[in-house]
């Protein structure tokens, strides 16, 4: 006698679709990683800490330094949001690259700027983890967690295809100069002639 077909797993949701709350979940999880990964802004920061008078060498120092801290914030940051709850994770984050954005503005220099990365380094790591965690719990709270890989991996190709769209338009947008208004000294006032 042959098996019949395989019945889903109670409680798993598997062989069906995502109810309204997950598929609200997965969204929120593509315009994430879409905003998250596209990185306006690292193309033009090159051009920002030439202008404030950085070397290439210090740049891409402050680069590899980033990229170094950014690996090594994973692991307590996993901890944190594993103590705290993915989704006050993401906050934190949220506070701590917004934060980390106004360093340059208090100190266009090496320091500011290395600042500015570490910082951002760690509200990365704060988040990169968080937001996957946040979309598995949301998935599994919906008993639709046979989704997660599918939503993970849509969310990701989308970053990266908002990347290979998106960042050949930063050139062309560098180049369009905005005209500023611009604060001219007072005249000096000429002095009274004197009376005839």
């Amino acid at each position: 006698m042959r098996p019949g077909p395989r019945r889903p797993h109670p409680g798993t949701g598997a062989g069906t679709g995502p109810t309204d709350t997950a598929r609200r979940i997965i969204r929120l999880n593509y315009g994430f990683q879409l905003l998250f990964n596209l990185l306006w802004w690292m193309p033009v920061f090159y051009a920002y800490q030439k202008a404030a008078g950085l070397s290439d060498g210090q740049i891409f120092g402050i680069q590899s330094i980033y990229y170094v801290a950014f690996c090594l914030f994973e692991i307590p940051t996993g901890l944190i949001a594993d103590r705290i709850g993915t989704r006050n994770c993401l906050r934190a984050g949220a506070v701590v690259m917004t934060a980390a954005n106004l360093a340059p503005v208090v100190s266009a220099s090496y320091t500011g700027f290395l600042v500015h990365f570490l910082a951002i380094a760690a509200g990365r790591s704060l988040t990169s983890g968080a937001a996957s965690a946040y979309l598995y719990d949301g998935l599994r709270a919906e008993k639709c967690d046979e989704h997660y890989l599918k939503a993970e991996g849509t969310a990701r190709a989308l970053g990266l295809a908002a990347k290979i769209v998106c960042w050949p338009l930063v050139g062309p947008l560098m180049a369009v100069v905005h005209a500023a208004p611009t604060c001219s000294a007072p005249r000096a006032r000429r002095a009274p002639s004197p009376a005839p």
